[in-house]
């Protein structure tokens, strides 16, 4: 189980060149392709995934709360609980023949920098150390079906009591007067709603259906 604290936003494709560029010369970043399948929710404070062997689940504790982080950047900041439960084999049936129609799947290609609490020094001397919170920065392009995006993220991960002091220290460092683009409010959501209101995704409330001898 692991606790974090984060911002995110998406973009229309593609990716911007400057944007890309600005993410690589943040630090060592690593580069991965993988494949998600999700069970978009009518709440969005649960989030329930497949990704390779496990499954993942989030449920937001706190939050969303709209805070400007810089001149530039203005998010809504969601704290989650994740849970990682291992499966003793991929559902390769809901990958390939889903009879539903409720799962989705997302590939993703991530630009990752993680900045470890011991790493934290070279943004600032002021970030707190007692307890510490891991930075986690991400940059991804993601396609489901139809449709395709970025997203931007900006996490703090770690015990409860050090994410916000973190998150509100780095968050402004790291998105500082270098940030090539303006990173709004109305962009500025989770995994869950974007599955749900792409223009491939559902528009309308669930409708309700006749159960027989109901």
């Amino acid at each position: 189980m692991t606790f974090t604290l984060e911002a995110r936003w998406f973009g229309d494709p593609p990716l911007p060149d400057a944007l890309a560029e600005w993410f690589q010369a943040l630090g060592t970043v690593k580069t991965s392709t993988q494949s998600d399948l999700y069970l978009p929710a009518d709440d969005p404070t649960f989030n329930l995934k497949v990704r390779d062997d496990q499954l993942q689940i989030k449920r937001r504790v706190a939050g969303p709360m709209r805070t400007a982080l810089s001149p530039t950047a203005t998010g809504t900041c969601e704290q989650w609980t994740k849970w990682h439960f291992d499966l003793d084999e991929a559902p390769d049936a809901l990958w390939d023949d889903d009879p539903t129609g409720l799962w989705v799947s997302l590939t993703k290609t991530r630009r990752q920098l993680t900045i470890a609490p011991e790493a934290q020094s070279v943004l600032t001397g002021d970030l707190p150390t007692t307890p510490s919170a891991t930075i986690n920065v991400e940059l991804t392009t993601v396609e489901a079906e139809e449709d395709a995006a970025w997203t931007f993220c900006i996490e703090t991960e770690g015990p409860v009591s050090a994410l916000a002091d973190t998150f509100l220290t780095a968050a402004p460092l790291l998105l500082d007067e270098t940030m090539p683009l303006t990173l709004p409010a109305d962009q500025s959501f989770g995994y869950i709603q974007w599955l749900r209101q792409r223009p491939g995704g559902p528009t309308r409330p669930t409708p309700e259906i006749q159960i027989p001898r109901l």
